[in-house]
């Protein structure tokens, strides 16, 4: 019984110290699980994309500084990529309250600001695959820099 027993010990080791799957935490089951628990507020589709895109860009932050981490930081990139493309075709829940004669104006103005964000991904993403760490760190600090002055002018909170 004790020779079975020290193979599953060393095996129940050996993949406690496996690395699990590669992603940002899954913010929406977080917070689906916080309003559970504690009566959040809900929402929108558009806010969970946003707080994904949080998470992964937090989750990067880390990522890249260690060079051996380079699969880790390429899946948080698409993970963020793929949130950047969802999160472009919301509308943002200020859109509503902004005069309709400027409404389209600010839909379109979102617009390109996500495609702009999406551009800064993409440029990181070059950066990682070409193993230039100066050109990944200026492309994060690009991407990082658009987040509050895009909050500034589609979201209440700054308002």
């Amino acid at each position: 019984m004790k020779l079975l027993a020290l193979p599953l010990v060393a095996l129940s080791s050996l993949l406690w110290l496996a690395p699990s799957e590669v992603h940002a935490p899954d913010s929406q089951e977080r917070r689906r699980e916080e309003k559970r628990e504690g009566g959040h507020e809900e929402h929108s589709p558009l806010e969970e994309r946003m707080h994904a895109m949080e998470d992964s860009i937090r989750a990067l932050r880390r990522s890249l500084k260690d060079p051996a981490k380079q699969a880790e930081s390429l899946a948080l990139v698409a993970k963020l990529e793929a949130d950047i493309l969802a999160a472009k075709g919301e509308t943002p829940r200020l859109a509503p309250k902004v005069p309709e004669a400027e409404r389209a104006k600010f839909l379109v103005d979102y617009r390109l600001e996500m495609i702009g964000m999406l551009e800064h991904t993409i440029a990181l993403e070059k950066a990682l695959l070409a193993g230039a760490p100066e050109a990944v760190t200026a492309a994060f600090e690009k991407l990082r820099a658009l987040e509050d002055p895009a909050h500034a002018r589609f979201t209440e909170e700054e308002k």
